[in-house]
This record gives structure tokens, C-alpha cells and sequence, in this order.
């Protein structure tokens, strides 16, 4: 009579969702706030809900921080996580992590004024790891002014710009 009641009381367990941990609502694809703020048609948010679940919630999150700086962040964010062109957003959000990186190594080796850094992301994007050799050269040479020296490397000298 003791296994009945023990068995009738796991399914009422089970029936009050007490049994999930805290993360499975990431586990069953739920859709982050920020991400679905700038859902438009909520009828793609099982798309959504799939790419949590294949493992792409950080790249959405990603997208989402870049779609703020957009003038319309809605299509933007549309347009880039549309099925055709997934894999080419994927290839955008791993060089922009590269970038970042780069940018993170230069920001180690010399001194840049916190309004300037745009300047360091856009010598990184042209240049990759060619811009961490410039910031290595401005560091060592420059020594009055090394963030001035690696902007004249790395923007002003188009003669050095580097592929890949």
C-alpha cells in the first residue's frame, strides 16, 4: 500500500514541474527577453527556440548587442538570422570575436583613450593581427605619443595593409 502512495506522489511531483533544475528553461529553448524584443513576427520564434537548442544562445546574444547599434534593429536582426544566411552570420560573428581579441591585445600593449577605441576596431578589422605588429612597433618606438604612431601604421599607410 506504501509503494501506491510513494508512486501517486512522484506524479504529482512531476505533474507541478517541481523537478526541473534552473536551467531547463535554457534546456527546452526558452527565448532570452532581449532576443525576443526584437522578434517582429513572434511566428518565428520556434526558429528561435531551435537555434537555443542546437547551442547558438550565446551568437544570438551576440547579434542582439550588435543590433542595438543598427538605426533599425528589428530588420537588422531579422535579416541576419534568416535561414539563408545563418551560416554567413556565423562567419561574422567569429571574426568579430577575433576582432575583439585583437583589439584587446592592442589595448594591452599601448595606451588608448577611451573615445579613440573605435579607431583600434577599425585598424583590427582591416588589418587582423597585422594590428597588434603596429601597436608591438608604436609601443617600442613611440615613445611620446604611441597611440598617434599606431594610428598613422595602422590607418594612414594603406601600403601595409595585410590579408586574412
Amino acid at each position: 500500500m506504501q509503494a501506491i502512495g510513494s508512486t501517486l506522489a512522484e506524479r504529482q511531483f512531476y505533474r507541478r514541474n517541481e523537478g526541473k533544475n534552473a536551467l531547463s528553461s535554457i534546456e527546452e529553448g526558452e527565448i532570452p527577453q532581449v532576443v525576443d524584443e526584437l522578434i517582429d513576427n513572434k511566428m518565428y520564434r520556434n526558429k528561435f527556440k531551435a537555434l537555443i537548442r542546437r547551442g547558438h544562445l550565446q551568437d544570438l546574444l551576440d547579434l542582439v548587442e550588435v543590433a542595438h547599434t543598427k538605426e533599425k534593429p528589428s530588420r537588422w536582426f531579422a535579416s541576419v538570422t534568416a535561414k539563408k544566411c545563418w551560416e554567413r552570420t556565423l562567419d561574422f560573428l567569429a571574426k568579430m570575436r577575433e576582432v575583439q581579441r585583437v583589439v584587446q591585445e592592442v589595448r594591452k600593449r599601448i595606451t588608448v583613450p577611451a573615445k579613440s577605441v573605435g579607431a583600434v576596431f577599425k585598424a583590427a578589422w582591416r588589418h587582423r593581427q597585422g594590428a597588434v605588429r603596429f601597436a608591438v612597433t608604436a609601443a617600442e618606438t613611440g615613445k611620446t605619443h604611441p597611440f598617434g604612431l599606431f594610428c598613422t601604421l595602422a590607418l594612414k599607410n594603406q601600403t601595409s595593409a595585410t590579408l586574412g
